[in-house]
């Protein structure tokens, strides 16, 4: 696939506690309530995948919310497509939500605005995930209420534990995702989200092509007009990723690279990385581990490939050359409330660049999607807390 965007077929700039809560059980306050704690798999829900494409349970495109039908058909036309498709391809009817995120906080820290983010990836007649996406990003003008939903839900998951880290969610794995607790939650989903609602929405996609070669862009959504976003940090409004493998090695060729706000080049490809002196790896790894701290930056403050690529790179930094997030305090997100364990194969998969969903039958979690998700819960915890 040449790397040129105008081989897209559309031509136009692209972006990108309950009694039965595991866990310690919290103090009870001065009348004797005892607040209902959220786990981080509460406000970021990662679903089991279905064992068919015709599964009735996961949430579709076309399924109807409080504001509108999810995403509709005359939005996903303005998505780009290529000239071939394969089984990586966006497929409307196929498209199911693999993984959710609430946040109390989206936007920017000066435009602060509480939002449901719902990840759609295709699925196969077998279950299989396509290496292809859409996030669809939702406002909420009550996020009192939709907290406190969340923590009536917790009554029907008492297979997770509060103090657990991030993974594919245990009682939807235990119940099934059409059991008491996935039910409820569709519910929830479905009373805050629609096409009135919808605000902005970015994709990735898999080309056509004989090795790994992703696009990443996106769109603000106005009144159903939907307007090309730009890139942090680059001249462009679209960022291309091809990758080229060995079982030991990587390189990504980037375009455009984008450089600022955090410069990762020196970690794009194993042969960089072993030619880098030990300041600049150490300089570019801090680089990453900032990109990873949402305490540092939110979303938009940031290019689609620093975040997409940081877990993989990073990974084969602490392997190779013994470079450890703990040496670096002042730039490493840290949480003496959640547990940041990494799950999934991530780090591990160098042509998966899915931060949070699925890659064929494999689950994904970047380590920006639990270090966001620790940030959002301890805000929920401290700006909405349980009190009656």
């Amino acid at each position: 696939m040449p790397r040129s965007p105008k081989h897209l077929s559309l031509s136009f700039g692209l972006l990108w506690g309950s009694a039965c809560q595991p866990g310690a059980e919290p103090a009870k306050d001065t009348d004797g309530h005892t607040p209902v704690l959220l786990s981080m798999s509460d406000i970021s829900v990662l679903y089991p995948l279905p064992a068919t494409s015709e599964d009735p349970n996961h949430l579709r495109a076309s399924d109807d919310g409080a504001y509108g039908t999810l995403f509709p058909r005359e939005l996903f036309l303005q998505i780009p497509t290529f000239p071939a498709t394969t089984d990586e391809t966006l497929v409307l009817r196929l498209l199911r939500v693999v993984s959710l995120r609430f946040d109390a906080c989206g936007g920017t820290p000066d435009d602060c605005r509480p939002e449901v983010r719902l990840v759609m990836q295709p699925i196969a007649e077998d279950g299989r995930a396509a290496d292809s996406a859409l996030h669809l990003f939702y406002a909420i003008d009550d996020f009192d209420a939709a907290v406190a939903a969340l923590r009536e839900l917790r009554a029907l998951e008492p297979e997770t534990a509060v103090d657990a880290p991030l993974d594919v969610h245990p009682s939807l794995v235990a119940q099934g995702v059409g059991g008491a607790y996935g039910a409820a939650l569709r519910e929830v989903v479905l009373g805050l989200t629609g096409e009135d609602r919808l605000r902005r929405v970015t994709f990735f996609l898999r080309a056509p092509s004989t090795t790994p070669n992703w696009f990443m862009g996106g769109f603000e959504v106005e009144e159903g007009v939907m307007t090309t976003l730009d890139i942090e940090g680059v001249a462009d409004s679209i960022q291309q990723v091809l990758l080229t493998e060995t079982g030991t090695t990587f390189a990504y060729d980037v375009n455009p690279p984008g450089a600022s706000p955090e410069d990762g080049r020196a970690f794009f490809s194993t042969e960089a990385m072993a030619a880098a002196t030990d300041a600049e790896r150490q300089a570019t790894m801090a680089s990453y581990l900032r990109v990873d701290n949402p305490a540092v930056y939110v979303p938009d403050q940031l290019s689609c490939v620093g975040c997409h690529l940081s877990t993989v790179v990073t990974t084969a930094a602490e392997r190779d050359y013994g470079l450890q997030a703990s040496d670096f305090p002042d730039d490493a997100y840290t949480s003496t409330a959640r547990d940041l364990q990494l799950r999934g194969g991530a780090g591990a998969n160098a042509t998966s660049l899915r931060g949070f969903g699925w890659f064929d039958f494999d689950a994904m979690i970047s380590r920006r999607t639990v270090n966001e998700t620790a940030h959002t819960l301890d805000k929920i915890e401290a700006d909405y807390p349980d009190v009656r």
